[in-house]
């Protein structure tokens, strides 16, 4: 996979909301109603300390000579019982208030939330798809399903805690700042000089806390990868007695994910811990200046009461911004393993005006074509091959000459470095990907199924396929027999990868799937490997009426079975070698 350069944290902010505006924007209404139920909770906590601010000045401890404030209640109430069923009305009403807006705010921020993360997602997995067949041969699928989940699922943090939540703490920061200078000038200067080391606090652990991060998503990866293998092993696992190993394996990198979230625990224990610290001490210092406040005569009691109260809506969400800095730094890495798929490119793309095939008839064409994988040894040289519409060609040679290889170049898996290859004299490279891929049929030696009904299996090669057309194709391909002897017949559910059929039984309806497809061209890649003589002579009487009236290339290293072949050729040097058939069949080799 290609290794990107380190971002700034600027531009890695900057490109992380390039990547989720597009999914934004359909929510922007909902997300517009959270923020003004943001606001309106905002003001409701900036309220709260004002009704005890009535009882103390204007019940508890007169004043004299009263601020605008009590007077303006003392006028509207006349005081006495009044005034307080009003100060204790208005904390019900403040709380019920703010309680209803806030549950709006988070509903409303949630579900949008989830809505987007499933759009991120989903635009994920089409980019994954899309990416070249060199991607997939290198990647870890382990890794790009963690990716897929915990990755994607920790955008949702950066999105409903870095920017809706930092700005509902931001706003109520402010509010509450303004507040308390309207109060007393003096201790609010007091009050914020504890904000720099707060901010120096977060800035250091923050960027080591994103470090840990993503080496704690690494090795969850990490750990993806070993369960993915250990799991879809887990038959060659048993027959070699080889539990302990992979409990062994597995342990090695859980632990390892382990210490990694452990570093990262550390450091917001840390930091959690010097943020309580000083804001003890911003405290402490409000607290000691302002009784002298008090006693000067410069401000009341109740003001006071409310100014420590609009300090700790100060510091709270300090607090919580500290907090949300170790979930941001953790979302942010995970954002950063997003981006480095999103800005992977596809090496294999349509020219500037591709034109979709026609219906080919079959004729291939391989002119001086030549290919290596990334500059390593050359698996074709010069190679020219010329195969009639409807012929069937076996391709021989030693084990890792690249004779899947070539197949892959005629299905533009790859591109050829030079040359070209052409299908009824068209260069494959000036058609689009779709219209060239939907006219090959392709039988696999490692046979994938999906975990769904047969039916679905054998009609995933032509999804608008009737079920007669299903039952004529697993009839061709001598499936339909065992088929309804299942309890459930077509529509029995296969375990994945089709765990729960035998290796011939999976190999028919492989080559059902292929034959009704209908396509022009057909590729066999080692279609009877792992199967014994009576089965493997069963599957190629199916491949035989699969082959008819389609041009059909055959990568094998056995080719006694397959009578129908017309023409062997052997891979060799780089180049295609026409070789008599039996001379092929003693000198096939073992297929790559």
């Amino acid at each position: 996979m290609t290794k990107l350069a380190e971002p700034t944290k600027v531009s890695m902010l900057r490109a992380l909301a390039g990547m989720m505006r597009p999914h934004v924007a359909p929510h922007a209404r909902a997300l517009l109603v959270a923020v003004l139920a943001m606001i309106g909770a905002t003001i409701a906590a900036v309220l709260t300390p004002w009704p005890l601010k009535l009882v103390f000045d204007g019940l508890l401890i007169p004043q004299t000579d009263p601020d605008p404030v009590i007077r303006a209640a003392l006028r509207l109430t006349g005081g006495g019982d009044t005034l307080l069923a009003v100060a204790a009305l208005a904390i019900l009403a403040i709380a019920i208030t703010g309680g209803l807006l806030g549950y709006a705010q988070n509903v409303l921020i949630a579900g949008a939330g989830q809505r987007i993360v499933a759009a991120i997602r989903l635009d994920l997995y089409r980019h994954i798809q899309r990416l070249s067949h060199s991607f997939h041969d290198q990647a870890s699928s382990g890794d790009l399903l963690a990716r897929l989940t915990g990755d994607v699922r920790m955008m949702r943090d950066l999105l409903v805690n870095a920017v809706i939540q930092t700005s509902a703490q931001v706003l109520l920061i402010v509010s509450a700042v303004g507040l308390m200078t309207w109060l007393d000038w003096r201790l609010t200067l007091v009050s914020v000089a504890v904000l720099p080391a707060l901010f120096a606090l977060t800035r250091y652990f923050g960027g080591r806390i994103r470090g840990a991060a993503r080496r704690q998503r690494r090795k969850e990866g990490r750990i993806a990868d070993v369960m993915n293998e250990g799991l879809g092993a887990m038959a060659l696992v048993k027959a070699f007695a080889r539990e302990a190993h992979e409990e062994a394996r597995f342990a090695k990198q859980n632990n390892a994910s382990t210490e990694a979230g452990l570093a990262a625990t550390r450091l917001e224990g840390h930091m959690d811990r010097l943020v309580q610290v000083v804001l003890a001490f911003g405290t402490m210092s409000v607290v000691w200046y302002g009784v002298h406040r008090v006693n000067a005569g410069a401000i009341t009691p109740g003001d006071l009461l409310v100014f420590t109260a609009y300090l700790s809506t100060l510091y709270k969400p300090v607090r919580k911004m500290s907090g949300l800095t170790s979930r941001i730094a953790k979302a942010v890495a995970s954002g950063e393993r997003l981006l480095e798929i999103f800005e992977l490119e596809p090496e294999i793309v349509e020219a500037a005006g591709a034109r979709r095939a026609p219906r080919f008839d079959g004729h291939i064409s391989f002119e001086h074509v030549d290919y290596d994988h990334a500059g390593e040894h050359a698996v074709l040289r010069a190679a020219d091959l010329r195969i009639a519409a409807g012929e069937t060609v076996a391709i021989v040679g030693d084990s890792g000459v690249g004779k899947s290889t070539a197949l892959h170049l005629l299905q533009r898996f790859y591109d050829a470095k030079r040359g070209r290859i052409t299908i009824d004299g068209l260069d494959i490279r000036e058609l689009t990907l779709d219209s060239l891929r939907e006219q090959f049929a392709i039988v696999l030696q490692d046979t994938a199924l999906f975990a769904t009904s047969i039916r679905e299996n054998i009609a995933y090669g032509r999804p608008e396929a009737t079920d007669d057309a299903i039952v004529q194709a697993a009839r061709q391909a001598g499936a339909d027999a065992f088929i309804r002897a299942l309890p459930e017949g077509y529509d029995t559910v296969v375990g994945e990868r089709g765990k729960t059929l035998s290796g011939g039984q999976r190999q028919r309806i492989a080559i059902a799937r292929a034959m009704i497809r209908d396509a022009r061209i057909l590729i066999l890649d080692e279609p009877l490997t792992g199967l014994d003589a009576n089965v493997a002579a069963e599957v190629a009487r199916a491949l035989r009426r699969a082959a008819a009236g389609r041009t059909t290339l055959i990568v094998t290293h056995d080719l006694a079975p397959l009578g129908f072949v017309d023409r062997v050729l052997r891979l060799e040097n780089g180049r295609f070698v026409e070789c008599e058939r039996t001379r092929a069949i003693g000198t096939a080799g073992v297929a790559a």
